[in-house]
């Protein structure tokens, strides 16, 4: 969408234009709901917490002034994702456990190779990862957070958040080294 139709769609959305509501959904609910995907475990999660996006997005509209609106809707997801998986799970609130178990863990920078994989296998895997494992993931690779932001906005240490990644970088490359070992095998 050209930036002044987006434009226009935004200030109808302002005035409470349902139609306008209606297309912004239409027009950014497929990328946005990407985002909810890698971090919730299945897609009805993710659908309600695209859906809590949205009445933020809603909401909050006349607060979009600043920068791009695209930029600004994605950190509303990102937000309300991380909201919505605090909400949910207690366990993630217990860090303690990881604090005192990261002595066995490096501080290398492994990269992933899931080259020949699907986006949709990938993302299941990315999926099944443990939350906590999960949301720093996300939050280093595909927001381009730091670590300091992490423990900011997770409310952990940086070490936890540097933990969490190797950790959860190791455990996808399993994944994926496990998926490529079963599809190379022949049909029996």
């Amino acid at each position: 969408m050209d930036s002044k139709k987006l434009e226009e769609l935004v200030l109808a959305c302002k005035k409470g234009s349902r139609k306008a509501r209606a297309s912004l959904y239409k027009t950014y609910a497929p990328m946005l709901l990407g985002i909810c995907l890698r971090y919730s475990k299945n897609r009805e999660e993710a659908e309600d917490i695209l859906h809590e996006a949205f009445i933020k997005i809603y909401t909050k509209i006349d607060q979009s002034g600043r920068g791009s609106f695209e930029a600004w809707m994605k950190a509303i997801v990102r937000n309300e994702s991380l909201y919505y998986l605090r909400k949910q799970a207690s366990e993630f609130k217990n860090h303690n456990r990881y604090e005192k178990d990261t002595e066995g863990d490096t501080d290398e920078d492994e990269d992933i190779n899931a080259e020949g994989i699907s986006a949709n296998v990938i993302l299941s895997m990315i999926q099944a990862l443990p939350q906590g494992y999960r949301l720093v993931f996300n939050l280093y690779v595909f927001e381009e957070k730091s670590h300091k932001e992490i423990s900011n906005l997770l409310d952990i240490s940086e070490s936890t958040s540097k933990t969490q990644l190797l950790r959860g970088k190791k455990q996808l490359q399993k994944h994926i080294n496990e998926y490529r070992n079963q599809m190379s095998k022949p049909n029996k």
